[in-house]
């Protein structure tokens, strides 16, 4: 098991310190394992900064993730002007880009836990690079069709569900634990800053149908933040040694995130709330254009979400992580979303939007947190492919349910049902763990 070198010292595992003094002793662990300064470190939300590897990694993510937004809603264009903006159509596409990670991500973890991470990281860059190289030459010469879209899409989306678990415990690996929730602070800052510049990058391209360049810049980005993680330097890597198959290593990681709470509340957590509300996301083109009644605002909207998750995940780095305080924050995310769905002004909608981003990643950095303190690295990457199954991998079904709900129903009653279904199971939630 890769060991920080604070974790050398104290001869602590990572899951252990996040357990409080109660449950130390009652699980049979020293509490002196439990990391007395915790509380202090999170108020100091950049000290992972400090550490070269997670500079460099950082940056590699800030760059591609870039790359990745604008790409992200030229292929959601793409597919709007390809199907006359079909709400089935677009929900096909959030299927064919996510489901990979519902299917994979188990044994990405696995692969994560059993090989060099950077390595993994590295190759999947590489494919990314090739992926979209391909989706920029067909788009520029005319031949895009389709179908080419989504059979692209799965494959983009494979590199995604593979590198995924691989990339979250590089950035657990790449500090000392007292320093784990500043980084996945800082990543989840990062990914939502990426969010705004973006879709602010893309919004001239898309609005003058550049389409094609945009995947050509992510290509670019891909190779860029390819090389930045090359240089990176990490612990020497020794994964668990096990006689068993790969089923057997994937149940592992199924039994140490039950053995490890919160990890079992979170994943719940997190795949409600993709199902039913990051999923919303998918049904903005539909309903900027039936209801706002332009197409342009789209990547606008996009960049003030990412503003307000932004700042959501800024905020994740002060004051007091717990699953009461998650259930409240779903109540006030669920209510943005009813005030988005329920208005014809323009101008509301994009603050409503603005602030469902807000909450949205003010609770899931939270979670992210929760759960990366909780397991130990031998199982990280396992364990972490359970919370992208949960975030990502749900995500399909989702997009494809809203967009066969808004085609049946209306784009407005779709929405306004995802917002009440937060909304009960938030307060469900806060209630559950009110006492705890």
């Amino acid at each position: 098991m890769v060991k920080t070198p604070v974790e050398e010292s104290l001869g602590a595992n990572p899951g252990d310190a996040a357990l409080n003094p109660t449950d130390s002793v009652a699980m049979g662990v020293p509490s002196s394992r439990v990391d007395p300064d915790e509380p202090k470190a999170r108020r100091r939300p950049f000290r992972a900064l400090a550490h070269r590897p997670y500079r460099l990694l950082l940056g590699a993510f800030i760059v591609n993730q870039t790359g990745f937004w604008i790409s992200h809603l030229s292929l959601q264009q793409l597919m709007v002007d390809l199907s006359n903006n079909d709400p089935l159509m677009i929900g096909v596409l959030f299927f064919a880009l996510f489901i990979p990670a519902f299917l994979l991500a188990p044994l990405a973890g696995v692969i994560a836990d059993r090989f060099e991470r950077k390595r993994i990281v590295l190759l999947c860059y590489a494919f990314i690079v090739v992926i979209t190289g391909v989706l920029c030459a067909t788009t520029l010469s005319g031949a895009i069709t389709p179908t080419i879209v989504l059979g692209l899409s799965v494959l983009m989306g494979t590199c995604f569900a593979v590198a995924g678990p691989a990339n979250m415990a590089i950035a657990a690996n790449s500090v000392p634990f007292e320093d784990l929730s500043s980084a996945v602070s800082l990543q989840s800052v990062a990914n939502n800053g990426t969010r705004v510049f973006g879709p602010v990058l893309a919004a001239p391209l898309v609005a003058s149908g550049a389409l094609g360049i945009s995947f050509g810049v992510y290509a670019v980005a891909s190779a860029i933040g390819a090389l930045l993680i090359s240089r990176i330097q990490l612990p020497a890597f020794t994964p668990e040694l096990s006689d068993g198959g790969i089923f057997d290593r994937i149940r592992s990681g199924f039994e140490h995130a039950r053995r490890r709470p919160p990890a079992v509340a979170v994943l719940v957590i997190v795949g409600t709330t993709s199902i039913f509300g990051a999923s919303h996301i998918s049904l903005i083109p539909v309903f900027n254009e039936q209801v706002l009644g332009t197409r342009e605002l789209f990547p606008w909207m996009m960049a003030l979400t990412g503003v307000g998750a932004l700042s959501g995940s800024l905020v994740t780095s002060f004051g007091t992580r717990s699953l009461r305080a998650t259930g409240v924050q779903i109540g006030l995310y669920a209510l943005c979303v009813a005030g988005f769905a329920t208005t014809q002004d323009w101008r509301v909608a994009l603050g409503t939007q603005m602030l469902s981003g807000f909450f949205f990643f003010w609770f899931m950095t939270n979670l992210q947190t929760l759960i990366q303190e909780a397991v130990d690295d031998a199982l990280r990457g396992r364990v972490m492919s359970l919370f992208q199954v949960c975030w990502a991998g749900l995500l399909p079904f989702g997009g494809l349910g809203m967009g066969a709900a808004a085609k049946a129903f209306g784009v407005v009653e779709t929405l306004a049902g995802a917002a009440v279904i937060c909304l009960l199971f938030g307060l469900g939630v806060a209630l559950r763990y009110w006492r705890r």
